[in-house]
């Protein structure tokens, strides 16, 4: 839920809350203040009636009075409001009056004085002010829901369209992002953090990227250096059987070191997203160009290859593609058993699977697609292959699982998450 909503959705539950209260109280207020009209016309007409008993000793004409009665003398003086229906005759049903009674004398006799207010238009009155002000309350709460919404709109733009902007930014691209400018001062001060970050990342970006490409194409010209010196010496007659075997380590270490070099900065390469070109991959001919690559390791291995190919098409970098196909497969085929070993390939339109027999692996699995993490003890692995999937795999959006059973290793690549 985006903040705009949610700010929305929190306004509309509070008044939600609030406006049943709101109506009620509007409702007993606005009785309260007509009540309070009406007794006031009662006490001036109390007034009225009181004057002239006090100066004529008789009760004046009052459209207001509705009896008196006789009391006896001891009764303390008293006051009440009260709200009544009394039966008309004319409309032939009870009306709602408001009564006033109090104690008065006539020539020096006690008397109780009742008077009335009939209710019928003021009760008609509170109810029509009662819908226009809760009509009123209503539309208030409508225009401020779609006023705050459309200031919402406006004082965001800005921000969506910068958020639009850094969704699509390259930290690879050269020129660097220009935010919309906003009238927001946070929105402001936001813009000129996330420029200086960018900037900076872009910088250490392609520091580190020149970096890669230096330390890699200067380690590899002299370790090109080292090998053909070692070449030399290992033709030499010279040498000893104890010296040969040293030479020869010196060799086999140096190729580690450069095929180390290219797979970390090739790694490195994955992880900037230097890979972008996107091709529609026939998969079944890639693994079948790869088997028969590799058809006299498996053949001098004897190792037993069964398979069962789809046609599948999946989108990503034909290099990466073949790369990550050709890991998995010399993964099955070097950690395999010599002479006797089996390879299970199983390729559809969901997943891509290899199973091969091999020796029980004493590392973790859920460590295994780390770096220089070795699932067999072979001297000829990095351990750097099934890292290099794995960031494969993360560009793409595959999924790549690893199980055992006993001596039968099956990796599992999913071409949807």
């Amino acid at each position: 839920m985006n903040l705009v909503k949610k700010t929305n959705t929190h306004y509309l539950v509070f008044l939600a809350l609030l406006f049943p209260i709101m109506i009620l109280m509007d409702y007993y207020l606005i009785q309260y203040l007509v009540n309070n009209e009406v007794d006031d016309i009662l006490l001036h007409e109390r007034e009225r009636i009181d004057f002239h008993l006090k100066n004529d000793g008789a009760l004046p004409p009052s459209n207001y009075l509705f009896k008196t009665e006789v009391m006896d003398n001891g009764l303390v003086p008293f006051e009440k409001f009260k709200d009544t229906l009394l039966y008309e005759a004319y409309a032939d049903k009870k009306v709602p009056y408001r009564t006033y009674a109090y104690r008065s004398s006539i020539n020096s006799l006690p008397v109780k004085v009742t008077l009335k207010h009939v209710l019928l238009e003021i009760n008609e009155l509170i109810w029509l002010l009662f819908l226009t002000t809760g009509f009123i309350i209503l539309l208030l709460i409508i225009g401020l829901y779609f006023i705050n919404r459309k200031i919402y709109e406006w004082a965001w733009n800005p921000f969506f369209e910068n958020l639009s902007k850094l969704k699509k930014y390259d930290v690879t691209q050269k020129e660097s992002i220009h935010l919309k400018s906003s009238k927001i001062n946070e929105f402001e001060a936001l813009n000129e953090v996330i420029t200086t970050l960018i900037n900076q990342i872009r910088k250490d970006f392609q520091n580190l990227k020149e970096f890669n490409e230096n330390i890699s194409h200067e380690i590899q010209t002299p370790l090109a250096v080292i090998r053909n010196k070692v070449v030399l010496l290992l033709e030499s007659k010279n040498l000893d059987k104890k010296e040969l075997q040293r030479v020869e380590a010196i060799y086999q270490e140096t190729n580690k070191l450069s095929k180390l070099g290219k797979s970390l900065t090739l790694i490195s390469r994955i992880e900037n997203q230097e890979f972008k070109r996107m091709h529609s991959i026939d998969v079944r001919t890639i693994i079948e160009n790869i088997l028969n690559n590799m058809e006299e390791i498996i053949y001098f291995k004897n190792i037993e290859v069964s398979k069962d190919l789809h046609s599948v098409a999946v989108e990503c970098d034909h290099i990466l593609a073949d790369l990550l196909f050709t890991n998995l497969i010399k993964n099955a085929v070097q950690h395999n058993k010599e002479g006797g070993g089996d390879i299970k390939i199983v390729l559809n339109k969901e997943k891509f699977e290899i199973s091969n027999t091999g020796e029980i692996s004493e590392i973790a699995t859920e460590k295994l697609f780390g770096r220089f993490q070795k699932g067999s003890s072979t001297k000829e692995s990095l351990g750097l292959g099934l890292a290099i999937n794995q960031k494969i795999c993360e560009i793409y959006g595959f999924r790549l699982d690893y199980a055992r059973n006993g001596e039968v290793h099956t990796f599992s690549l999913f071409f949807k998450r």
